[in-house]
């Protein structure tokens, strides 16, 4: 029995590649014009790049735009779930320093967030369960094992609202990690997870709190 479940871990493996994960910084021209971004210091899985022109106090609201779709096609439910779920993750955290507002109440004031979903992977329960109960059995203690994560790649560009000027630009992505139990058998909880972390990094570039790295190599 314990052979057979080893067999279909490796079997697993295999399929999967022996991946827990994928995502990576991309370029699929959703930016524009590529200005040389930076690595975002310790956040490996993020680069950026802010305008000189850019003076952070001078803003007090935002216009979170409508998440386009930059990523290789899906169901179209499954694209409506997920850029709505961006979207709402960019809205909820500049929320804690910014009034959020429609296009129609942009003033000197408004910073204008464009974001794009550029690449997207689901997790496979199917794969990863079995995975975890022949790892489980084959070592003798409970396995996190997951070969086939989720995840997800994200660009987003700052714009002041009222000229359109270009203010700041963030590339980020993430990959499932085995801890999220959860992320191993739900199929988008790890972009999730993703989406709120750009979110993240989004507000830490325009707070200013990020220091940055080396170029990423773009």
């Amino acid at each position: 029995m314990t052979r057979n479940l080893t067999a279909i871990a490796l079997a697993a493996c295999l399929v999967a590649g022996c991946s827990t994960g994928g995502q990576k910084l991309t370029q699929s021209g959703f930016l524009g014009h590529q200005q040389p971004l930076q690595r975002a210091g310790k956040h490996k899985n993020a680069a950026f790049w802010v305008a000189p022109t850019f003076h952070g106090a001078m803003y007090r609201r935002v216009v979170v735009a409508p998440v386009e779709w930059h990523a290789p096609p899906r169901e179209a439910a499954v694209q409506e779930q997920l850029t709505r779920k961006f979207h709402d993750a960019l809205t909820e955290r500049l929320a804690g320093r910014y009034r959020i507002v429609e296009e129609s109440d942009a003033d000197a004031s408004t910073l204008r967030v464009r974001a794009a979903i550029t690449n997207v992977r689901r997790t496979r329960w199917y794969i990863n369960a079995p995975a975890q109960v022949a790892s489980s059995l084959t070592f003798g203690t409970v396995s996190l094992f997951a070969p086939l994560q989720g995840g997800a790649s994200e660009e987003v560009q700052i714009e002041d609202a009222r000229t359109g000027a270009v203010l700041a630009k963030l590339a980020a992505f993430r990959n499932g990690k085995p801890w999220n139990v959860k992320g191993s058998y739900v199929a988008y909880d790890h972009a999730r997870m993703a989406f709120a972390e750009a979110a993240r990094r989004l507000d830490e570039v325009l707070a200013g709190s990020i220091v940055a790295g080396q170029s990423d190599g773009r």
